[in-house]
């Protein structure tokens, strides 16, 4: 037996008042003698005896009432699987885990796994009674507040409105919100009904969890879904491998499938879309429970930020057949050029951009070519990359400035003086950005007969990524390589990569990570003194790639998963009145407050439900894009064995559990089960019954009295 309102046997106590009241009237009364009522002894001993026994009964009646009373109080509840207790069922909570993850949208025989746990779900209601209470908790929303509700039918309604979720599926935050909600409830039956596809990926706890959630009266039911085949072939990576995206260049995109079926997948035909519109295609064949990836090569015909996914055609589950990626290609770099006026810089200009003066052609860059004084007092957050010839003239000031704008995230790309005075560019800013000081010059920028030429290229590195046709004949391209008469003899190192040596093992060219920023240093400045390297065919694509190489900065879009939270930082002041929105698919736009900290705007983004490209915008202006997509785990139709799902009950300490078959009458198999009988009712009629036959003995007991005395 078990009390439900434990607190209340400490009323017992009260059963000790009729016991003191019936000593304390108990009084010695002194004897005497009379001779002539001798006769009478033998009777008056009787009716004394037959009184006291009435007082007697009389004390445990009253003894009893207080005692039932208090046990009322207690609620009482025990089990009996006879029910010989008719009408005094025990209420019971009830907790119905429902996953609704998007692998419960696979059909078999019976129809959707979805729509089978719903009508399960519903006859679970239907078996609850009048006083009972439930509550609905959703796999993929198992942080969401719950609480039990009385009202079956809304109940009910809730049950029939519940939609699949492309979010992955949590068992265990699940069960410890049922866990949560039934501590809380003081209901004697305690009931949780998991309704599942038992798939093997719910039943992983790979954080070595042991955390018991219920008490061992609580009764834990699983009633599953599905059987059969659970094969599946899914797209599990989508993104763009490109490192510079510029107009009307290629962009390759990589795909990841896997076949999570026991039969290989022959044949199948996978296409990219970008804008919505299908762009290339391959037919692809992954053996059984293989994993294979896909190039292909896109050339998108817009600028700005891109969205697009790969897609596989249609199996057993189509939600995971799709993926979704973006980035972005710029339609126009701002670009800071100075000191200008020399010959160094008109060439620069000139290679970056070369119709500058035909307004029909659509330009790549908008630079600024600016003097020494206007360069000193120039506002840098408002380029994207910054153009330096040599460090002569630059005050102190303004070197630190740029140095501290290309640590918080600038670009720059630096040349050295073109008159050949290199000490304050090599003693002053290189060492300000963190690069190594260069060891001296070789040659003369008078010019001569002795020159040195291009030595090992690093054709790994994304300035050279698709610029070579790919040739079987050579296991690397060739650079046509320019006389370099004078030029500064950089050093790599750890944070400075040497992307073109000298054959004097010397760096022509330095990728140099500088803070959150990054620099280009070329060791000859675009002079003909220098060097023949402005007539060379690398040159000018150089130059170009140079720049959107700078530039790129989170071009790719942010991945996330549906259900997951982010936080997107947007480093400079974006334009606009401060009104920012989260654009999602099919329209949908929710407002969103950013914080804002000294690394500058963060927008937090909780939670997306569907898949798809979402954009962060400020009116007209995209700021960034978000790639969302499933959890690739959820693919993985695979079921827990016996074993797997045993051990992960037991972690969670859960061990009063029914495993009922996916063809089992749920009416029948839990009413078989389902016992708790609560006896305060009983309580009550027996205090009742006791108070009757108190009222009768006192009665009885008076009347004695009066005829004794």
């Amino acid at each position: 037996m078990h009390f439900l309102n434990p607190l209340y046997l400490i009323a017992l106590a009260a059963a000790a008042i009729p016991i003191i009241l019936h000593l304390l009237n108990l009084r010695k009364t002194r004897v005497i003698e009379f001779s002539t009522l001798s006769f009478l002894k033998e009777l008056q001993k009787s009716r004394i005896r037959k009184l006291k026994l009435k007082q007697w009964l009389l004390l445990a009646l009253r003894t009893l009432i207080i005692v039932f009373v208090v046990l009322a109080f207690t609620r009482p509840a025990l089990r009996s699987g006879l029910g010989f207790l008719p009408g005094t069922t025990a209420k019971t909570s009830v907790v119905i885990v429902l996953d609704n993850s998007f692998s419960m949208l696979v059909s078999d025989e019976h129809g959707q796994l979805l729509k089978q746990a719903r009508q399960k779900a519903a006859e679970l209601v239907d078996l609850m009674e009048a006083g009972d209470e439930a509550a609905l908790v959703l796999t993929t929303e198992a942080e969401k507040g719950h609480d039990f509700t009385a009202a079956l039918n809304a109940l009910r309604g809730e049950i029939e409105d519940v939609e699949p979720s492309f979010a992955h599926g949590d068992y265990r935050q699940a069960l410890t919100a049922a866990g949560a909600l039934l501590a809380q409830s003081d209901n004697f039956n305690k009931e949780v009904y998991i309704l599942t596809d038992r798939q093997r990926s719910q039943y992983v706890l790979d954080d070595g969890t042991q955390q018991p959630l219920f008490d061992a009266g609580v009764r834990v039911f699983v009633l599953p879904v599905g059987d059969g085949d659970a094969g599946n072939t899914a797209v599990v990576e989508a993104a763009p491998q490109n490192a510079i995206y510029e107009r009307g260049k290629p962009v390759e995109v990589r795909a990841a499938l896997r076949n999570l079926s026991e039969t290989p997948m022959r044949g199948s035909i996978v296409s990219v879309f970008l804008g919505g519109e299908r762009v290339a295609q391959q037919t692809v064949d992954v053996e059984a429970g293989g994993f294979e990836q896909v190039d292909f090569t896109v050339i998108p015909k817009q600028t700005g930020w891109i969205d697009g996914f790969v897609e596989l055609e249609d199996d057993r589950l189509p939600e995971d057949n799709r993926r979704y990626f973006g980035f972005f290609i710029p339609e126009q770099l701002d670009v800071l050029l100075g000191p200008a006026g020399g010959r160094d810089a008109r060439l620069i200009s000139l290679a970056l951009n070369p119709a500058a003066d035909d307004p029909e052609t659509p330009q790549s860059f908008r630079i600024d070519a600016l003097d020494r004084g206007a360069l000193l007092s120039a506002n840098l957050s408002r380029y994207q990359v910054a153009v330096l010839f040599g460090a002569k003239g630059l005050s102190d000031a303004f070197i630190q400035r740029l140095a501290s704008w290309v640590r918080d995230g600038g670009r720059v790309l630096l040349f050295p003086d073109a008159d050949g005075d290199v000490a304050a560019w090599s003693n002053t800013l290189l060492p300000q950005l963190g690069i190594p000081a260069p060891a001296g010059t070789t040659g003369s920028p008078t010019g001569g007969s002795s020159f040195v030429s291009f030595g090992e290229v690093d054709f790994d590195h994304p300035l050279f990524a698709n610029v070579f046709m790919e040739s079987g004949m050579q296991e690397k391209p060739e650079i046509e390589s320019p006389r370099l008469y004078y030029s500064v003899r950089l050093r790599g190192d750890e944070r400075a990569r040497q992307v073109i040596s000298t054959r004097a093992g010397d760096g022509f060219l330095l990728d140099a990570r500088v803070g959150e920023g990054r620099a280009l240093v070329f060791a000859v400045s675009p002079d003909l003194a220098w060097s023949d390297f402005p007539f060379k065919g690398v040159f000018v694509p150089l130059m170009n790639r140079g720049l959107f190489y700078l530039a790129a900065r989170d071009d790719n879009a942010l991945a996330m998963t549906v259900g997951a939270t982010a936080e997107i930082t947007v480093p400079k002041t974006v334009p606009g009145e401060g009104l920012f929105e989260l654009r999602g698919p099919e329209g949908a736009v929710q407002r969103i407050v950013p914080k804002t900290l000294p690394s500058g705007l963060v927008f937090p983004v909780e939670s997306p439900s569907v898949p798809g490209v979402y954009t962060l915008a400020s009116g007209d202006q995209v700021l960034r894009s978000i790639a969302v997509n499933t959890d690739p785990v959820e693919s993985d139709l695979a079921r827990a064995d016996a074993e797997l799902r045993e051990q992960f009950f037991s972690r969670l300490g859960i061990t009063n559990i029914t495993e009922l078959g996916t063809d089992v009458n749920v009416r029948q198999a839990v009413a078989e089960v389902r016992f708790g009988v609560e006896l305060w009712k009983y309580m009550l009629l027996l205090a009742l019954l006791c108070a009757l036959l108190e009222m009768l003995v006192a009665r009885d007991v008076k009347q004695s009295k009066i005829e004794i005395e």
